[in-house]
């Protein structure tokens, strides 16, 4: 399983880390998700995601200032 390791956001509330975790794990091609210390492993599901959900990601990522650059490696589907 492919997976991307990703500095996590700093979170302002509880709710703020629910919203986050929520919006991630609704994206279809996130199997799971791990967090250890400061550190997020995404887990993918097999097979390459869609342009939609690279969509996803980047919003997310965006919206919680992490590092857009950390999702070069994933292809998206044409």
């Amino acid at each position: 399983m492919e997976s991307l390791t990703v500095r996590g956001p700093m979170f302002h509330s509880l709710g703020d880390e629910t919203a986050f975790f929520t919006w991630l794990r609704r994206i279809r091609a996130v199997a799971d998700v791990k967090k250890r210390g400061a550190e997020l492993t995404i887990h993918l599901r097999p097979g390459k995601i869609t342009v939609d959900e690279a969509r996803e990601f980047r919003a997310l990522f965006h919206r919680y200032g992490l590092d857009t650059s950390d999702l070069q490696g994933i292809e998206t589907r044409r």
